[in-house]
């Protein structure tokens, strides 16, 4: 899953040989539903949601479309999946859907799942919203109530895609409350990158602007700097031991599997021959403990930036991050700016890009430096080559990506498909 997003009409798709999180939910006596963004692959049906663990899935294969029209580059991408292993002569294409906001479907579908889920039997609710992802578009009625409070009209279609999310998760809170089921509940509520900001002139992939800032962080989605890769997260529920507090603590995305199955009893090792990247963080989460990790690897990757839309002057990129230390090696990729306060005088800062991939070393304290703005290589020699020493053994157990060179395949164009994006291999 290297290089560049799995794009649609490629035979891309997440290996068919690792299990998700749902199928091991399922085995233990879970519902489970998705909503929103699937972006996993669909080439094939065995790689949509309901072949991967789901009992039901509403929302689009790929990854992004208009919020209104649902067109995704040449097709309509709106879909609902009914039952487990949903394909041909039951997935059905939502074309009712057009003009509606994917935002509120997407609310109003996990209020319906609450409303009418059997509470003899636990719930996996995966409710992946679009918001607040390109395009910039929201209702006008939920922009309005900033019209004398943002003064950047990006900022403000901004504010009105956040409000609208957030009415609809508190619908969906209030469902969970009417239900009785909210006392044992256990909410997640993550990001899966930084924001993705404008302002670079170096930048020429950073179109997907919604009016984001990363403030006091530099850069952005793309990037591999802290306002690319750092995300915040919000966990609420009563089987915390404490709550009201912040945690710091190195966390990674892979860590949610072995963490949420952890926490309801399951052994997260005895999930098929491969080892798993991520660490339990139940601890940390619920009680405020250190965190299980000692470093994160951030990327490595030795043709970004050389494929696709990421053509650039460099030749790949490295970040690694050990305790207060993040070292980056090679091309960080763009956004290289900072963020300015929000409703400031804009003032964006550029940096010199590294471009190329072995001799270019950066290393940053990125505790006390959050904003990355000193780079202490030269002084911290043992760090450095401590890090990159973790660097190539990562190296050293990588795979071959599944990157489809060129075009897409004919078969998948959606004019083939009554104008759908629709699985187009059959086997």
């Amino acid at each position: 899953m290297q290089h560049y997003v799995l794009q649609s009409g490629k035979r891309e798709g997440l290996n068919l040989s690792e299990t998700m999180l749902p199928q091991r939910l399922k085995e233990a006596g879970y519902v489970t539903h998705a909503i929103g963004k699937w972006h996993l692959g669909f080439y094939s049906w065995q790689y949509t949601p309901t072949f991967r663990g789901f009992d039901s899935f509403y929302g689009f294969y790929g990854g992004g479309e208009d919020y209104f029209t649902h067109k995704a580059g040449a097709g309509y991408d709106f879909r609902r999946d009914k039952q487990p292993m949903c394909g041909t002569g039951c997935s059905e294409v939502d074309w009712d859907a057009q003009g509606n906001y994917s935002t509120t479907l997407f609310s109003d579908e996990a209020v319906k799942i609450v409303q009418n889920h059997d509470t003899s039997k636990p719930l996996y609710l995966y409710l992946a919203y679009q918001a607040v992802h390109a395009p910039r578009e929201v209702p006008q009625q939920y922009v309005t109530p900033y019209n004398n409070v943002i003064k950047d009209s990006e900022r403000r279609t901004f504010a009105g895609m956040l409000a609208c999310m957030d009415e609809g998760i508190g619908n969906l809170t209030e469902a969970l409350k009417t239900k009785g089921m909210w006392n044992d509940t256990l909410i997640v509520f993550t990001t899966d990158n930084g924001g993705p900001i404008k302002g670079s002139r170096r930048c020429h992939i950073c179109g997907d602007n919604t009016g984001t800032e990363n403030y006091p962080l530099r850069g952005g989605k793309h990037s591999l700097w802290e306002g690319g890769v750092r995300g915040t997260a919000l966990v609420h529920g009563s089987m915390l031991k404490i709550s009201k507090y912040q945690n710091e603590g190195l966390m990674h995305a892979t860590d949610w599997y072995p963490t949420l199955l952890t926490m309801i009893g399951v052994d997260p090792s005895l999930s098929g021959s491969k080892p798993l990247d991520g660490f339990n963080q139940w601890p940390m989460i619920s009680q405020n403990a250190s965190s299980a990790r000692e470093e994160v690897l951030l990327n490595i990757d030795r043709l970004h930036n050389i494929l696709g839309p990421f053509v650039r002057n460099g030749g790949g990129h490295a970040a690694i991050r050990r305790g207060n230390y993040k070292l980056v090696l090679g091309d960080p990729g763009p956004p290289d700016i900072w963020s300015t306060p929000v409703n400031a005088s804009v003032l964006y800062i550029g940096h010199p890009l590294a471009t190329t991939w072995n001799t270019t070393v950066q290393l940053f304290d990125v505790v006390n430096d959050i904003r990355e703005e000193k780079d202490i290589s030269a002084d911290n020699q043992a760090v450095v080559k401590d890090l990159l020493d973790r660097l190539h053994a990562y190296n050293d157990t990588v795979v071959s990506p599944i990157f489809e060179y060129g075009g897409s395949d004919p078969q998948a164009d959606p004019k083939k498909h009554g104008g759908a994006w629709t699985p187009w291999v059959m086997n």
